[in-house]
């Protein structure tokens, strides 16, 4: 059975690891995470151009803060466990939106998603020793015309107040999304392919 450390709390990345069989010790993150491109850009003078050169615009903020995440884990523990650290954001023309202030932070994201097509993007680091992988995975994601009236009824649920995008595709939130183009898992916050297949990469080059 393979075994990792998850550099997050989400409970939601928890229950795909174990999905497949995986087990998983969670180890909360201190890492700061950046929240646009220019500190993501700050951040990258710190890693070797190899590491992050393939990265930009709200790809590098995710690979940035997958990345972070796993390494500051990666510190504490000291094992000879794979650490795995993930960010995901929901993107729509260049804007970034995360998780809602407050209920009417929530409504706006969701008139602003309303009949558009976003995407979704998830940073994935998986660190052993001074191994280091990193990939970005985007999921495009078409919301149907929401009514007011819909939208203040899905607020009510309370569901979106935690999730990046004010929405959570694996719950109530489905009845928003019209279609998706790429890895449902990878909406929910963790793509399990690309996890699964950078797993197998990492063991060989071990």
């Amino acid at each position: 059975m393979t075994a990792i450390i998850l550099a997050s709390a989400s409970p939601r990345r928890r229950e795909l690891i174990h999905q497949i069989g995986w087990t998983a010790d969670i180890e909360k993150s201190c890492f700061h995470e950046v929240s646009d491109v220019a500190e993501a850009e700050d951040k990258r003078k710190r890693y070797p151009a190899s590491l992050l050169d393939s990265f930009s615009g709200v790809d590098l903020v995710c690979a940035v803060n997958a990345l972070g995440k796993a390494e500051d884990v990666l510190k504490e523990t000291g094992t000879g466990i794979p650490v795995l650290g993930a960010d995901t954001v929901v993107t729509l023309n260049g804007k970034i939106l995360g998780k809602p202030e407050d209920e009417e932070a929530a409504r706006q994201m969701l008139r602003f998603l309303s009949g558009n097509t976003h995407q979704v993007k998830t940073g994935v680091a998986l660190l052993k020793g001074d191994r280091k992988l990193l990939q970005v995975v985007t999921t495009s994601v078409t919301f149907r015309k929401l009514t007011e009236d819909e939208i203040g009824k899905y607020i009510a649920t309370g569901e979106p107040m935690d999730k990046a995008g004010s929405y959570g595709i694996q719950g109530k939130g489905t009845l928003l999304v019209e279609s998706i183009t790429g890895s449902y898992d990878n909406v929910v916050g963790l793509p399990l392919v690309t996890v699964y297949e950078m797993m197998k990469v990492l063991q060989k080059d071990l």
